[in-house]
C-alpha cells in the first residue's frame, strides 16, 4: 500500500558542490557547506541567502548547526575545526582537529560535546565547556571513518561507519568499540539510527549500492535494500516520517516505506551526484545536497488530519498512528467557578487506536 506523499518543493538553489546539509529545528533555515569553502545559510520558505560564512580555502565537508548555544561548527579540508555564532557571525573558536581531511561531525543532542571523525582512521570527542579540549579518543578502523552518530535512546554511545567496510559501535569512556557490524562487500560512507524506542536498528549505506538494515542487539542484517546505481552517500530514518531516504552518486534520493521497505519514490532533480541528506523531528521537509546545488522538499503535510463529532470524541492521524480522546465536559460550565476561560487550552488525554498502513 503506498503511503500517497505529495512532495513539494520549497527551495532549489544552484551552488558549488554542496558536502553536508543541515535543517535548523526552528528557523526555516537550510545549512549547506560547499567545496568552494563557504557555508551558506538558506531560507527555504522564502528562497534567500540568510548568511554566508567565508571558512576556508579548502573544502568544507561538514557543518552543523548547535542550536542551543546559536552556533555552526564546520570542518574543513585544511584539518581545522571552526565554530562561528550564527547571529552575529563572529567566529567562537578555530582550532587544528586531526591529521587528515575531517569527514563528519556529529553534535551530542544535549551535553556540550561533538565528536568528529577523519580520514585519519581516528574519532575525536570535543567539549566545548572545556574550551573545546578533545577529552576523547577512538581507534580502531583500519581505513577513513566516514561518519559518526550519536544513539538517540543511548546517547553514551554512537556508531561509526569505514571505508574498511565496518560499521562500530562505541561508548563514551572506553577507547575501543563495543562491537563490529560486517556484512557490506565495499565501504560504507554513512550511517543512522532508528529515532523511536521500538526498533533497535542502525541504517547503513555504501559503495557496494546498497542501504542494509542491521539490529544491534542480535547484530544481524534485517534487509538490504537494492536500487541505487552507485555509491550511497547518505542515508537516513526521516525523523518523523516512516520513511527511509537514500542519496546516491547515481543523482537520486530514495524513499522507502521504513516498516514493510517497499520502495515509495524516486527523486531526481538533475543535479548530478547527491551527497547529503537532513531532516528533523519538528518538521516534515527534507534537505538534499548534490554536486549542483542544494534542494529542500516538504513531505507531505505538516497539518495533523483531525476530525470531531457532535459527542466531543475527536480522532487524529499523527503520522501513521491514530489516537483519539474527548473533550466532553473538560471545559466546566459556563456558571462553575472552575470553568477554564475561553482561549484555554484542554488538558486532553490521548489514548492510542492504532496504526494504519496508508499515511494520512
Amino acid at each position: 500500500m503506498p503511503i500517497r506523499l505529495d512532495i513539494k518543493k520549497k527551495l532549489s538553489v544552484s551552488s558549488e558542490r554542496v558536502k553536508s546539509v543541515d535543517i535548523h529545528p526552528t528557523e526555516t533555515w537550510a545549512l549547506a557547506a560547499l567545496y568552494s569553502g563557504n557555508v551558506t545559510i538558506w531560507d527555504y520558505e522564502s528562497g534567500s541567502n540568510v548568511k554566508t560564512f567565508e571558512v576556508s580555502e579548502l573544502p568544507v565537508r561538514c557543518a552543523k548547526f548547535i542550536t542551543r548555544k546559536q552556533w555552526i561548527v564546520c570542518a574543513s579540508d585544511d584539518m581545522r575545526i571552526r565554530v562561528y555564532n550564527y547571529n552575529t557571525m563572529e567566529k567562537i573558536k578555530e582550532f587544528e582537529g586531526h591529521s587528515d581531511y575531517i569527514r563528519y561531525v556529529e553534535v551530542h543532542p544535549s551535553l556540550p560535546y561533538f565528536l568528529t571523525s577523519s580520514d585519519d582512521m581516528t574519532i575525536k570527542l570535543w567539549d566545548w565547556d572545556r574550551n573545546f579540549d578533545c577529552t576523547q579518543f577512538f581507534e580502531g578502523h583500519s581505513h577513513y571513518v566516514m561518519m559518526v552518530r550519536f544513539n538517540p535512546k543511548d546517547t553514551n554511545t554512537f556508531a561509526s561507519a569505514s571505508l574498511d567496510r565496518s560499521i562500530k559501535v562505541w561508548g563514551l569512556g572506553s577507547p575501543v568499540p563495543h562491537y563490529t557490524l560486517e556484512g557490506h562487500e565495499r565501504g560504507v560512507n554513512c550511517i543512522d539510527y532508528y529515532p523511536s524506542g521500538d526498533k533497535p536498528y542502525i541504517l547503513s549505506g555504501a559503495d557496494d549500492r546498497t542501504v542494509k538494515i542491521w539490529d544491534y542487539q542480535t547484530k544481524s542484517i534485517v534487509h538490504s535494500l537494492d536500487g541505487h546505481s552507485h555509491n550511497v552517500c547518505s542515508v537516513m530514518f526521516h525523523p518523523k516520517l516512516p520513511l527511509i531516504c537514500s542519496a546516491s552518486e547515481d543523482g537520486t534520493v530514495r524513499l522507502w516505506q521504513s516498516t514493510t521497505y517497499r520502495a515509495e519514490t524516486t527523486l531526481n532533480y538533475g543535479m548530478e551526484r547527491a551527497w547529503a541528506l537532513a531532516a528533523t523531528r519538528e518538521t516534515t521537509k527534507l534537505a538534499i545536497g548534490f554536486d549542483e546545488g542544494c534542494v529542500v522538499i516538504e513531505l507531505g503535510s505538516d497539518d495533523p488530519v483531525v476530525s470531531m463529532d457532535g459527542t466531543g470524541k475527536v480522532v487524529w492521524a499523527k503520522n501513521n498512528e491514530i489516537q483519539t480522546t474527548t473533550v466532553k465536559g473538560l471545559a466546566g460550565a459556563i456558571d462553575d467557578e472552575d470553568a477554564l476561560p475561553d482561549g484555554e487550552r484542554l488538558p486532553v488525554i490521548p489514548r492510542d487506536l492504532g496504526a494504519c498502513g496508508l499515511y494520512p
